[in-house]
């Protein structure tokens, strides 16, 4: 009931038309069990909000929690760096 002397109601816009593949009951979509999606404007990605990114192996965890490993990476990496920077002063 509208209230004498009060300005009319703002109609709120619609929401967006679904994605296709949210139409189509694609998996996360709406009608799909799996729609759990971030919060809008959110630039966090996991395992619910996107179920189709890739997950490193196992070797691969290890290799980047294995700390010889890193060490070795950092000493390659430097010595290449300084080869680099010897043959640019020559």
């Amino acid at each position: 009931m509208a209230i004498p002397g009060s300005p009319a109601p703002v109609p709120q816009p619609s929401a967006a038309a679904p994605s296709p593949a949210a139409a189509a009951g694609a998996p996360g979509g709406p009608s799909g069990t799996t729609a759990r999606t971030a919060a809008p404007g959110s630039a966090k990605v996991t395992a619910d909000s996107a179920p189709y990114v890739t997950r490193p192996t196992r070797w691969t965890i290890f290799l980047r929690t294995f700390i010889p490993w890193q060490l070795w990476r950092f000493a390659r990496i430097n010595m290449k760096m300084i080869s680099i920077i010897r043959r640019s002063r020559k």
